[in-house]
């Protein structure tokens, strides 16, 4: 063990770690959290049900480890979402990391992480790039070819529809409490599904504190035939990728993010009345919970552009204009060119898009942070 793993200085870190069935790659993945420089207080197992070695192996690690290892056995099936929540509500430290069963950490995985919020205690959350390798752990390419966000991303500054994988994610315990609410969240890509794990802290974070990205390769996020969620090679987007983007039917995802702001902003609410929250992220929430809430006007007017009557698509377009939907100014905002694609493919050219035009994925690009300090009035967009 080295002399900074052995540091009782600073936030002490939970590893939590969902497994089921991972016997084929867990020790690896153990073995690795053991050579951590800056090691955790403890690494939380909570297994769902395995009928392979997993349990024994994880067992086997544990009389060796040089932290506690604490291995739950779900009496009932989870799944893996679950499963990671389940962890989480287990872990005593004041740093939570999740921890897939197959991957690789660097031995530097956990002091840059805890490195990233000793300064500042309104960082929330850290996460960081990878590599993605093969079953042998052969490189394959970088998880993410440029940087998703900034290095530092204040509260409410992200695009609303960001998210990060949970293997890169360190969150304050602080955030605990938010769980209770997971249990109602839809996910924002795949309608009718429970939330991500990693997408639920992820928002949450977002919205109450900051989010520091480390474009460190502090991972290896290893591709087999057995992962539960996996990621093909990443590359960034071609010119082809841009316009089959660009000449999506995006109606029917405009309608379903409009929901989804509504599930969001009453999330942010609930958690601005949570006593079990300090009352600075109480405050957080509030703002949280507003801004949600003047995104679905934004989103249903939109909708309207794409897909609805030609005099009803002209006055949703007048409407979102002078509500700002496209204005820098605003508090969320499309920007100008959604305003010209809205024009030109919605309001001129919506039927044949609906018609010819590419199913769209469940997300959108376009819709960022302005430079309004406050958040904007949905009320120009009731009219």
């Amino acid at each position: 063990m080295s002399e900074e793993g052995n540091r009782t200085d600073g936030p002490g870190i939970s590893v939590v770690m969902a497994t089921y069935n991972g016997a084929t790659h867990i020790r690896e993945q153990l073995d690795s959290l053991a050579a951590q420089t800056c090691l955790p207080v403890e690494l939380i197992i909570t297994d769902d049900g395995s009928t392979d070695a997993t349990l024994d192996i994880a067992a086997d690690f544990a009389r060796t480890a040089p932290f506690p290892v604490r291995i739950h056995r779900n009496p009932v099936r989870l799944g893996y979402k679950g499963n990671f929540m389940h962890a989480v509500s287990l872990a005593s430290g004041d740093l939570i990391s999740f921890c897939d069963q197959d991957d690789f950490w660097k031995p530097d995985n956990l002091a840059k992480v805890r490195d990233a919020f000793a300064n500042d205690p309104d960082v929330m959350m850290v996460f960081h790039n990878a590599r993605l390798v093969d079953e042998r752990r052969r490189p394959i390419s970088t998880f993410y070819a440029t940087p998703p966000t900034p290095a530092v991303s204040r509260p409410l500054t992200l695009q609303p529809w960001s998210f990060s994988y949970g293997f890169m994610q360190t969150f304050r315990a602080v955030l605990r409490p938010a769980s209770v609410y997971w249990p109602r969240m839809r996910d924002h890509y795949n309608p009718g599904k429970e939330m991500g794990h990693d997408l639920y802290f992820f928002l949450v974070a977002s919205g109450v504190g900051s989010i520091v990205y480390l474009d460190d390769e502090l991972a290896e996020y290893r591709i087999h035939g057995g992962n539960t969620v996996g990621s093909g090679k990443r590359t960034k987007p071609t010119f082809i990728d841009r316009w089959r983007y660009r000449l999506e039917d995006r109606a029917d995802t405009y309608r379903y993010l409009a929901r989804m702001t509504v599930q969001d902003s009453a999330l942010f609410a609930d958690l601005a009345r949570d006593p079990a929250l300090p009352e600075a992220l109480r405050t957080r929430a509030r703002a949280a919970a507003a801004a949600w809430s003047s995104l679905e006007p934004l989103y249903s007017a939109r909708a309207e552009v794409c897909s609805a009557s030609l005099p009803r698509r002209i006055a949703a377009f007048v409407r979102l204009v002078r509500a700002g939907g496209y204005s820098e100014r605003s508090f969320w905002t499309f920007g100008g060119r959604a305003m010209k694609k809205d024009a030109v493919l919605g309001v001129l050219l919506a039927p044949l898009v609906r018609r010819f035009g590419h199913e769209s994925s469940r997300t959108d690009r376009a819709c960022h942070r302005g430079n309004a300090s406050a958040v904007a009035s949905p009320r120009a967009l009731a009219a």
